[in-house]
């Protein structure tokens, strides 16, 4: 991506966020907008991430036009080799890949919290080159995000429990999309190498 063509100055994207410049800051660490990180020091902003955050319909069809959008999730505390092929894989899947980054909140529905903050996760998925785009996953289940984001396909992980992935699959049968069920990289874990870290001490 040529950042020097997608970029967009504070005034306009506090203008198509309906929000005062002020307010642009940083991601919370809920989840919600504060802003979008500011490459460089003249305060500009990925543009197609604003247009996503603006909500408008009009400016995603632009962002997602003639695309097929794919959108999966991972908490990413510990970024490893298993994340990067589950990513790799699930880009494969389409042209465009949403990432939804599990807030603290949304993990600990499920497990303890993550030893890396949300917004150090969020950066971190969102610079790998395979990942169009992260954003914040506010629940353990995508079907917040897939309702407003629409994606043509859902990638779970075969690792979830089968009630996450039916509602999964009735999520995207009400936008008329498919779910693709990926094999879990079952060799090396978060959770593993904080043990053995635990273990070394």
């Amino acid at each position: 991506m040529n950042n020097k063509n997608n970029l967009i100055n504070i005034t306009t994207a506090a203008e198509i966020l309906g929000v005062s410049k002020d307010t642009l800051r940083n991601w919370d660490k809920s989840g919600k907008l504060k802003s979008i990180r500011t490459p460089g020091n003249h305060r500009r902003y990925i543009e197609k991430d604003i247009i996503k955050l603006s909500g408008d319909k009009e400016n995603k069809n632009y962002l997602f036009k003639n695309k097929v959008v794919v959108y999966t999730y991972v908490c990413g505390d510990i970024l490893h080799r298993g994340h990067l092929l589950y990513l790799k894989n699930a880009a494969l899947l389409g042209d465009f890949l949403i990432v939804g980054v599990l807030t603290d909140e949304a993990v600990m529905e499920k497990k303890k919290k993550p030893v890396m903050c949300f917004e150090e996760r969020i950066e971190l998925v969102g610079c790998l080159k395979m990942v169009d785009m992260a954003v914040p996953q506010s629940t353990y289940s995508p079907s917040l995000n897939i309702k407003s984001l629409k994606p043509d396909i859902l990638m779970e992980s075969d690792s979830h429990d089968d009630d996450l992935i039916e509602e999964g699959r009735k999520c995207m049968e009400e936008i008329n999309g498919r779910i693709v069920i990926a094999a879990y990289y079952p060799y090396q874990s978060s959770t593993d190498i904080k043990d053995k870290i635990k273990k070394e001490k």
